[in-house]
């Protein structure tokens, strides 16, 4: 029963960290503030955590796709994957540690150049406020992604497989001579070989 368990909480991290880390990724991680002069309000530009860096949600991804590939695997290939899922934890602590620093000057002003075309960014220097809540609860979801993988990768090759239906159906036998054999003694017993 215990291995049941163990087999759950690692889905179950996984799917929990990848899950979040792509969500939090649609949140508002910096906003890039650029003065203009009076009657003009300051523009101002929210920037998701995908354009920040679009980096966490590729590992978020590899990270999801993980949950599939435990189940279909088993053994060593299945201890593999959880090893990928480490990476992909990591990978993304790495990528929300790095991009909870505000962006420069020349990449906020593309930014706004690229999303509020009225505005001038040729002469005002943009202000760049970062919301840190959003890389931090990131880092939690890789380190779960990170655990749900070390968990794969110690213990996974002992977990429960898919059912055998879902296995491709073993060859022929190579002989045709003992197969038709096999089929006249069935024939014999008053079996049908069809069924």
């Amino acid at each position: 029963m215990r291995r049941y368990a163990l087999f759950a909480i690692a889905l179950l991290l996984d799917l929990a960290g990848a899950g979040a880390a792509l969500l939090i990724g649609l949140r508002t991680w910096q906003t890039i503030t650029t003065a203009r002069p009076a009657p003009l309000h300051d523009d101002v530009l929210r920037v998701s955590g995908r354009t920040v860096d679009a980096a966490p949600t590729a590992f978020a991804l590899v990270a999801l796709a993980g949950v599939v590939a435990v189940l279909a695997t088993r053994g060593v290939l299945r201890r593999v994957v959880g090893a990928v899922l480490v990476l992909s934890g990591l990978g993304l602590v790495w990528r929300a540690v790095a991009s909870a620093g505000a962006v420069g000057t020349h990449r906020a002003r593309a930014l706004v150049a690229g999303h509020h075309s009225t505005v001038d960014v040729s002469t005002v220097v943009p202000h760049v406020s970062t919301h840190a809540v959003w890389p931090a609860l990131t880092v939690v979801c890789g380190l779960l992604v990170t655990a749900s993988g070390a968990l794969i990768a110690w213990r996974g090759h002992r977990w429960v497989v898919m059912s055998a239906r879902y296995e491709a159906a073993p060859a022929a036998e190579a002989d045709p001579g003992k197969a038709a054999a096999t089929l006249w003694t069935a024939l014999d017993r008053g079996e049908d070989p069809t069924d």
